[in-house]
């Protein structure tokens, strides 16, 4: 009987509720927010020392599972076009943030935060 009743409760814990779309969109609008925060913290902390490197590596690490989470949540399905594009900037991204990790010099992550806070406020309007 608590056998049966725990499978009951687990069956029921177990099942997926499609997600409410504006749900989605903040959740969305969240990752895009971390991720500017965690590449301005990089960015501040580039050059390390014995104050700062555990900043520079967490916000760097922080940042790159950020793209990934958004890399993974594109749909390539609904419209190809906007979802090459998505990719592409992304992984323009994390190929600057690793360039730079490495160099611990600024370049093209200044130029793909202009481009992911325009992507953020476009999801931002939509929501």
């Amino acid at each position: 009987m608590k056998n049966k009743n725990a499978a009951l409760l687990y069956k029921t814990t177990d099942q997926l509720k499609n997600p409410d779309p504006q749900d989605a969109k903040s959740i969305l609008v969240k990752c895009f927010d971390e991720l500017l925060h965690s590449i301005k913290v990089f960015q501040e902390n580039i050059m390390p020392n014995s104050d700062n490197f555990r900043k520079k590596s967490s916000s760097f690490s922080r940042a790159l599972t950020l793209i990934y989470t958004l890399q993974s949540s594109i749909d390539f399905e609904k419209d190809l076009p906007i979802a090459k594009n998505l990719f592409q900037i992304y992984e323009y991204t994390r190929v600057a943030l690793i360039a730079e990790f490495r160099t611990c010099k600024l370049g093209k992550s200044t130029v793909a935060v202009g481009a992911l806070a325009e992507i953020r406020d476009t999801w931002k309007q939509l929501g």
